[in-house]
């Protein structure tokens, strides 16, 4: 599979979200080629701020794995990791991030302090490789309609 595939299916995910009243966030996490833990965004049905689905992806996947370490993962998401989220996968070792959409509120907190999560991963000791973009016109159109 490729990264359209698996960003396809952050996008499932993020529909999901979206039909149950949630904002349209998905994300899947990826080891060796197969998805071994899905997440979408609960925050409002669950009334925690923890509710991200990069967050959900992240915990299912330890669940899976067995092990707070997920190094040789990818998570593959509708749009960027926020601060808390991106903390969480630079905390889990994750190696690689792709999502479609940037964050123009994050990109501007993240100027203004002079951090990206190429620094703080280097900070924690290892590397992150990052694609952004990937589908971004179909991640897009989950916005549409969505009053929050």
């Amino acid at each position: 599979m490729t990264d359209e595939d698996f960003i396809r299916e952050a996008i499932k995910e993020a529909e999901f979200a979206k039909q149950a009243g949630e904002w349209p966030f998905g994300a899947v996490i990826v080891k060796d080629g197969k998805i071994i833990a899905r997440g979408a965004c609960d925050e409002s049905s669950t009334k925690n701020v923890l509710g991200h689905a990069e967050l959900r992806a992240i915990s299912a996947a330890c669940t899976a794995l067995q092990t707070n370490n997920l190094a040789g993962c990818a998570i593959y998401a509708t749009n960027e990791p926020c601060l808390m989220c991106a903390s969480a996968i630079i905390q889990a070792k994750i190696s690689t991030v792709v999502f479609s959409l940037k964050r123009a509120d994050l990109a501007h907190i993240l100027r203004q302090r002079n951090l990206n999560i190429h620094h703080l991963a280097a900070d924690a000791g290892y590397e992150v490789e990052i694609t952004s973009g990937v589908l971004k016109e179909e991640a897009l159109k989950l916005f549409n309609g969505v009053k929050k």
